[in-house]
């Protein structure tokens, strides 16, 4: 990418979110392939003796809604480009240091796909005792639904009934999936990452596997402020979409 092209996508990014405060330096983004981002729950949805936050372990679809996670009770581990095998082996390592939860959400076969072996190995890694959660995504190259493997997902949910659970992400937001300025958008013009509007609906349609689900319109008016920041997510993110909108346009005409 050249200097003046690689300028351009981080301006479009910053034409996206015109009241995020802050540029991106030159380079990779912070945000990119290479960068974990973790964040704490902002309420215990277990009380305060049934142990750790449920997890979400996640791609790039989860960096913009890392704000709406934590606050309707997630602890956040994402990175983009994540696969499904790295997803399992952040789960694998919180279980070596004693902190893997009850209830573990996993949303990264978007990039490269899932098979019934990393469903197997998945399950061993967080024992009998816990649920996983699986949550269905776009095609992350294309932004068409749904990704491939899904039914993989699907198979494995009905297998281990009581195990595994399946939230269909994609088909809850198919009916938003466009960007604006369609009424009614979710989506950045990747088709794959929400936009803030639907990082919110993210947040709470995930939250149904919690007990009481989403917090109360009246709780969530209730924050102090000091949360996790939303617009470094949303910078990182509108920057991974913009910029790998360019790389397939440029792909394409070559």
């Amino acid at each position: 990418m050249t200097t003046k092209a690689g300028l351009g996508v981080l301006l479009s990014a910053l034409a996206v979110l015109c009241s995020a405060p802050a540029a991106l330096a030159a380079g990779e983004p912070a945000f990119g392939c290479g960068h974990v981002h973790t964040a704490e729950a902002q309420r215990t949805p277990y009380g305060p003796n049934g142990g750790p936050p449920p997890i979400a372990i996640g791609d790039s679809t989860m960096l913009l809604p890392i704000p709406d996670l934590t606050r309707v009770g997630f602890d956040v581990n994402a990175k983009g480009c994540r696969g499904f095998k790295q997803a399992v082996w952040v789960a694998r390592d919180m279980r070596n240091r004693g902190v893997l939860p009850r209830l573990i959400l996993i949303n990264s076969y978007g990039n490269g796909g899932v098979n019934d072996d990393l469903i197997k190995f998945a399950l061993k890694v967080i024992g009998p005792k816990r649920q996983l959660v699986l949550v269905t995504a776009y095609d992350a190259d294309t932004g068409e639904p749904p990704a491939p493997d899904t039914d993989v997902l699907v198979a494995a949910a009905k297998d281990h009934p009581e195990q595994i659970r399946l939230l269909d992400w994609v088909k809850y937001s198919l009916p938003h999936h466009k960007v604006e300025p369609a009424p009614g958008a979710w989506f950045l013009p990747d088709l794959f990452h929400p936009n803030f509007t639907g990082a919110h609906a993210y947040g709470s349609f995930l939250a149904q596997v919690l007990p009481g689900g989403a917090p109360s319109a009246e709780s969530e008016g209730s924050d102090d402020g000091e949360g996790t920041p939303w617009w470094p997510f949303a910078l990182g993110a509108a920057a991974i979409a913009l910029g790998a909108l360019f790389l397939l346009r440029r792909r394409v005409k070559s």
